[in-house]
């Protein structure tokens, strides 16, 4: 089984995979941490420019496709091949430091940063291509609990513009999708009520 989880920064998702990976013997998969771009001075995500935001966006796209396919029986994804295309795209659209009632597409981006946000795209439609192909199911995690101090320059805003596009995108790739919600086991118990979720290897 092959189990796709989306879902904001800090919607749950690594607990989520990390106990359910324990208790189904799946292996987790994710990317490395998107900081420090290739052939320059390393950098936090935030302070990165457009064209570095690409570069590593690429880059764990291309770690999470090979990790996936090292684990033909079954895997958890943390995030999805999704995510960093979502996260690239709201940033483009946004900005670095977003903040409400700007709705998603409503600004007059300048034409460098429009061009970057049309190169995204275009990397969104191999990252959904690949969903299709290579996920059986996608669970989400919504917005339950507020983001904890410290996490700029990610903030509620920017967390549910994230939500917004990653459900519409999900919505399109024909695959089954769930919401689970409540404590973490709450959580556990309503994925492993999933069709074709395997059985645990343990009791939780």
């Amino acid at each position: 089984m092959r189990i796709a989880f989306v879902g904001a920064y800090g919607n749950g998702k690594t607990t989520l995979t990390t106990e359910l990976s324990n208790l189904l013997g799946l292996p987790r998969t994710h990317g490395s941490a998107m900081r420090d771009p290739a052939g320059g001075v390393p950098k936090a995500l935030e302070e990165t420019t457009e064209a570095e935001l690409i570069q590593l966006a690429v880059r764990r796209y291309a770690e999470r496709a090979v990790e996936e396919a090292a684990a033909p029986a079954g895997f958890l994804s943390d995030g999805s091949i999704l995510h960093e295309w979502v996260y690239s795209k709201v940033r483009l659209s946004v900005g670095r430091y977003p903040q409400p009632p700007t709705e998603l597409g409503d600004i007059a981006r300048p034409a460098p940063t429009a061009v970057f946000e049309e190169v995204v795209d275009q990397v969104g439609l191999l990252a959904q291509a690949h969903a299709r192909a290579g996920y059986d199911l996608i669970v989400h995690c919504p917005n339950e609990r507020p983001l904890p101090d410290g996490h700029d320059p990610i903030s509620e805003y920017f967390r549910v513009l994230s939500d917004k596009l990653m459900l519409e995108i999900v919505d399109t790739l024909g695959l089954p999708v769930h919401i689970v919600k409540g404590s973490v086991e709450e959580r556990l118990d309503q994925v492993l009520s999933l069709p074709g979720v395997p059985a645990p290897k343990a009791a939780h």
